[in-house]
């Protein structure tokens, strides 16, 4: 297998390493208190000492020949990260219904390759399934949503 381009395979195992010291900082801004009497920030701060150190262990032993080369399938999965993080944004502005139709219609239609009727009548029953069993069955409170207060 050709390995990746010089240092390239390094990357992930440095996102990595980032991510776990801005836990660790934010961990210890909630307060780690004392063996006796843990604060909130004890239990994040040892999952991102943890994460941390696997960051920093895949920098030194991780393999190049282990990687897959990019291909179409990898712009898909890029695509697929890129609509959760719409997702996540637009459920914070508009509530759940309309991002979570969007993203099954995508996650469907794109990914899945299922015909535009399925598509659409997966993701109109997925999204009203979900806000009917979370919201409505469970109890969980989501922020105000556009189409629910259009219906209501």
């Amino acid at each position: 297998m050709e390995q990746p381009r010089g240092q390239l395979y390094r990357l992930g195992p440095l996102i990595v390493v980032a991510v776990g010291v801005v836990a660790l900082v934010g961990s210890v801004a909630l307060s780690l208190g004392e063996l006796t009497s843990p604060g909130p920030g004890l239990w994040p701060f040892v999952v991102a000492l943890l994460l941390t150190g696997t960051g920093l262990v895949l920098l030194v032993v991780d393999d190049p020949d282990d990687y897959e080369p990019f291909t179409r399938g990898s712009a898909r999965i890029a695509g697929g990260l890129a609509g959760l993080a719409v997702f996540v944004a637009a459920f914070e502005v508009v509530g759940f219904l309309l991002p979570a139709f969007l993203m099954l219609l995508l996650w469907l239609r794109v990914f899945g390759r299922e015909p535009w009727r399925w598509a659409l009548g997966l993701a109109v029953a997925g999204s009203i399934g979900l806000y009917l069993l979370f919201d409505t069955a469970l109890g969980v409170r989501f922020p105000d949503d556009v189409v629910a207060g259009l219906v209501s």
